[in-house]
């Protein structure tokens, strides 16, 4: 992975004020600043005939003073914006714990659009203390030379991705195709999409890094993004990411985790869905490296393929897997552990990973190891075709592997 002193070095910010439900308190039927492409930033920005032109005028006004909603109309770009910086189009930017609402109004019902189509720069960065939440606007056409081609979010900062907001075909040299969350950032996925994103190297839909970054997804969509590692999300270096609702689908990685990636990091789900992703080596679902670790209590991994090891999850030695709840079923590997490939920690006190024992539909399969294999060295190799009706947990010091969960 590149090093990130592209985007870190830009963002001189202060200390994370930024919390879960800090983001819903702006009424977007209270008074709003609006912004059009046909507006002037001599305006008051109080109406429609009278909308501001930049965005970042609008924050500005927004971020300092009563008013907490922003309406934009139609499409803002760079030209709108004025924006000469080589790294972004639109930075949102302000101090203080009361957040910011900025929505969209177009014709049609269609949201509005903040667009960098053809400009080969990031879409947006967010740095302060404000909590920024968006509903109904579309972030496309981004490509950065380093991290987050949609959004950047810095160290301290908060977003909040609400209903309508779609992050859609944005590009990343480094990771983080659809958005970064640097170290000491918060992303709030509360019913947006993030969709056909892409990054060269992890995280095509996005990536969180560092101590105290943060991802919950509790409503919403990744899909359709592509990276090296972590098709749709990938998570890194201290980092957490919990997944409680919505829908991880139809995501791809060349390496590791057509889904999900998790590097040196911590990764929850207690509920939601991961399916139908895809990795041309392992962990189609999700992938556990150096030091990695995910924490299963309810929630479903479903049809996901690996060309290698671990259709459903795929851990390295390093890493640990706590199946406490939820589904594991219908996932494929072409080699080993079509549910669960694990060469690291791995214990199971609940929840369900089916093999051979179930209709067809619903078991997972692989060349060895359907349920679950556990990779000890060879020669030494546990696995495990048939565990629906059973709950199992490994036991290192009987030659079999596997005992009954004890109550």
């Amino acid at each position: 992975m590149k090093k990130l002193s592209i985007f870190l070095a830009a963002l001189v910010l202060c200390a994370c004020a930024g919390s879960p439900g800090a983001n819903s308190g702006a009424d977007p039927g209270a008074a709003s600043y609006y912004v059009s492409a046909a507006g002037s930033d001599r305006s008051d920005g109080l109406s429609e005939e009278t909308p501001f032109r930049s965005l970042f005028k609008a924050m500005t006004m927004a971020a300092g003073g009563p008013v907490k909603t922003i309406t934009v109309i139609g499409t803002l770009n760079e030209t709108s914006e004025l924006s000469t910086n080589k790294e972004r189009i639109f930075l949102l930017q302000g101090t203080g714990d009361k957040p910011v609402l900025i929505c969209g109004k177009n014709s049609g019902g269609e949201p509005a659009v903040l667009s960098a189509a053809g400009s080969k720069r990031r879409v947006v960065l967010v740095r302060g203390t404000v909590p920024v939440r968006f509903e109904n606007i579309e972030i496309s056409g981004g490509e950065a030379s380093g991290e987050g081609g949609g959004i950047g979010i810095g160290p301290g900062s908060s977003v909040t991705l609400g209903p309508g907001t779609v992050i859609r075909d944005n590009r990343a040299e480094n990771i983080g195709g659809g958005v970064l969350v640097a170290p000491g950032g918060s992303l709030f996925i509360e019913g947006g999409r993030i969709l056909g994103n892409r990054s060269a190297a992890h995280g095509g839909g996005v990536a969180v890094v560092g101590s105290k970054g943060v991802i919950l997804f509790r409503d919403g969509e990744i899909s359709g993004n592509q990276a090296t590692g972590g098709g749709g999300a990938a998570v890194f270096q201290g980092s957490t990411f919990t997944l409680s609702g919505g829908i991880v689908t139809d995501n791809a990685a060349d390496l590791a985790g057509g889904g999900i990636m998790v590097n040196q990091a911590e990764f929850a789900m207690d509920g939601g869905i991961i399916r139908g992703n895809n990795c041309s080596g392992s962990g189609g679902g999700i992938a556990l490296l150096n030091q990695g670790s995910f924490l299963f209590t309810n929630g479903e991994i479903r049809e996901n393929r690996a060309a290698e090891h671990g259709g459903g999850i795929a851990s390295d030695d390093t890493s640990s897997i706590q199946v406490q709840g939820g589904f594991i079923a219908a996932n494929q590997a072409a080699s080993r552990g079509g549910g669960v490939f694990s060469a690291g920690s791995f214990a199971k006190s609940g929840g369900k990973i089916y093999g051979t024992d179930v209709p067809r539909g619903e078991a997972n399969t692989a060349a060895s190891g359907a349920a679950v294999f556990i990779f000890r060295g060879e020669g030494q190799n546990k696995t495990r075709e048939q565990s629906a009706g059973e709950d199992l947990e490994l036991d290192a010091s009987t030659g079999e592997g596997w005992i009954a969960a004890r109550e």
